[in-house]
């Protein structure tokens, strides 16, 4: 009886370490994807102090979404991302413009619009930028949208 309950238990643990191998780590980053703004597709703008701006941007993966991460800074300092560098040339900005937002995230797609007024005071080069990570922890390509302000 000892002998039966012993296997009954050995199939039951290999069977749960067999189940538990078969399931697929996630490692593959969210995309981030349809950037747009004010309905214009693209990645750099030209744009004018006091201008309203929406931000329309669309997240996916595999698994659960976690968090996304989406900041203004100046850029006019000519960095780049990405492993890309800004050959233009480097004129300083006037003003400050700076804004972080960091949103929770569920499912595995989510289209999301972020509004935001350009400062009436700048003038200058800025970078917005979007980050996302899933449940996993795998982090997408950040997506960079550049902002002329004349």
């Amino acid at each position: 009886m000892k002998k039966q309950i012993l296997k009954s238990f050995l199939v039951l643990i290999g069977g749960a370490f067999i189940l538990q191998s078969c399931q697929q780590e996630d490692t593959t980053p969210p995309a981030i994807s349809s950037v747009s703004v004010n309905d214009v597709m693209g990645l750099d703008f030209l744009v004018q102090p006091g201008d309203s701006l929406a931000i329309r941007f669309t997240i996916t993966d595999s698994h659960p979404l976690s968090q996304m991460k989406a900041s203004i800074h100046d850029a006019a300092d000519g960095h780049g991302h990405n492993g890309e560098v800004d050959t233009t040339a480097v004129v300083p900005n006037v003003g400050l413009w700076v804004d972080t937002r960091i949103l929770a995230l569920s499912g595995t797609t989510v289209t999301k619009t972020l509004y935001y007024v350009v400062p009436d005071t700048i003038h200058g080069v800025w970078h917005w930028e979007l980050q996302a990570v899933d449940e996993s922890g795998n982090a997408a390509e950040e997506l960079v949208v550049e902002f002329d302000v004349q």
